[in-house]
């Protein structure tokens, strides 16, 4: 038996759904993984994440993380703990929007710019990188503001007390925002994948029945999405009533109108698509140093799709 622990953070359960089903539909122990959890970060998330990997690698409490493609290259080079073990594409991917109040004077990305109005995004996580990559397609450098203030649901606890003009939201938050009256000011183009970064130790057998096990998992969730909604729904409400407590009222009818995203099968990542995703940090400065795909992405697992 292989024993893997899982670091725990609700609010982004979305991304890390198939572990749930895995878990809970007792797939890990049918491969040989003891799947162990832990609530990683109760009070919520800090906002350096390549340090709070880090910590929790050497703490001995998580031994992976499912994190944004350009996350996974920052945390990896960063720290130099943990390798690249697979991406997991999903319909998440397209579900990035910047949004603002209903009463807003923003009405579009060029109002953004103008007013030096900052988007509240998640620092060195998807919503900073897509929100960047998609706003200079329209926006001069100088006139993209950007605020780091945590986890998604820290962006959109201050969009809410207008903190701040408009967020970079995703997945159910995405659908809850739109839901509630929020308006989509820019939808966000992304296709980087997922990537799962696993603790470097681990030998290549414990690697493969973990990586079976999430697959299994996922195939499950492709076949038929709708018998997933209420566990899915029941996550998110979670989340609400804990850190966005005053939206609560606001879930009644919500569970029909939020989408249920489904995963292709994790496959190898990519030398170009590293290459591409490390050139684009080089470039704006997110990272510095050249680092190479050796010496980030662990080999291929032979149970990825090529």
């Amino acid at each position: 038996m292989h024993t893997i622990k899982h670091g725990y953070y609700a609010p982004y359960f979305y991304w890390m759904f198939p572990l749930i089903v895995a878990n809970e539909e007792a797939i890990f122990p049918k491969v040989g993984v003891d799947f162990k959890v832990t609530d990683i970060v109760a009070g919520g998330q800090p906002e350096n994440k390549a340090d709070w990997y880090l910590e929790a690698f050497q703490k001995g409490v998580r031994d992976f993380y499912f994190c944004c493609a350009w996350q996974g290259v920052y945390s990896t080079n960063t720290t130099r703990k943990g390798r690249i073990i697979a991406a997991a594409p999903s319909t998440l991917l397209k579900t990035f929007a910047i949004y603002t109040k209903p009463d807003s004077d923003v009405k579009s990305v060029y109002d953004l710019g103008k007013n030096r109005y900052a988007v509240a995004v998640n620092k060195f996580a998807d919503a900073h990188y897509v929100t960047l990559k998609n706003m200079r397609q329209f926006l001069p450098d100088s006139q993209i503001q950007l605020a780091h203030l945590g986890g998604v649901e820290q962006c959109f606890r201050a969009l809410l007390d207008g903190k701040v003009k408009a967020a970079t939201l995703a997945g159910p938050y995405a659908d809850f925002a739109q839901y509630i009256g929020m308006r989509r000011v820019l939808g966000l183009s992304r296709d980087e994948p997922t990537f799962i970064v696993m603790d470097e130790t681990f030998d290549k057998e414990t690697v493969s029945v973990f990586l079976k096990a999430v697959n299994m998992a996922i195939a499950r969730i492709r076949e038929n999405p709708e018998r997933y909604r209420d566990r899915y729904y029941k996550e998110f409400e979670m989340v609400v009533k804990a850190f966005l407590q005053e939206l609560a009222p606001n879930l009644k009818g919500f569970r029909e109108r939020m989408e249920i995203p489904v995963w292709a099968d994790l496959r190898q990542v990519t030398r170009q698509e590293f290459e591409t995703i490390r050139n684009f940090m080089e470039e704006t400065g997110l990272i510095t140093g050249k680092t190479t795909y050796e010496e980030l992405v662990n080999p291929e697992s032979p149970i990825l799709a090529k």
